[in-house]
């Protein structure tokens, strides 16, 4: 009777820890993202050169969308952000970013921040006074 007992708690056990494992593949909960831009770009509160740069969020917490643009190995931080969440159509299936015309003489600024398969970004806050013009183009990662 303890027999049956231990090997039909064992099989319980098997199939719990089947059905919860994460896939080996799972997506990091940070959503990192690398881009590579060909030209200088602004963010809230800095303009960065043209180069490769992550994304990822910074906040572990429900609620509260933190966002951390960082050089592309994630050595260093350049800008961090309270982000708003947008909504889109329909999700797509590689990461991007949007982007908005500027001023002249003004690099472009990015609008928002799109991970793959989500039907929702992160919105880049502005100050009024340094408001973008207009969208400009969206720029999908390769």
């Amino acid at each position: 009777m303890n027999a049956a007992r231990c090997v039909t708690t064992w099989w319980a056990l098997v199939l719990l820890a089947a059905f919860t494992a994460l896939p080996a593949g799972a997506t990091p909960l940070d959503k990192r993202t690398v881009f590579t831009v060909s030209a200088p770009f602004a963010l809230p509160g800095v303009t960065l050169p043209a180069g490769c740069y992550m994304f990822r969020l910074a906040d572990d917490t429900r609620g509260r969308d933190v966002v951390q643009v960082l050089s592309g190995d994630g050595t260093i931080v350049y800008a961090m952000f309270v982000a708003l969440r947008t909504a889109r159509g329909e999700p797509s299936d590689k990461p991007s970013v949007l982007f908005m015309e500027t001023a002249s003489g003004v690099p472009i600024a990015v609008r928002s921040w799109w991970y793959p398969a989500e039907s929702y970004g992160y919105e880049f806050p502005y100050p009024r006074t340094i408001r973008p013009v207009a969208d400009h183009r969206q720029k999908e990662s390769s």
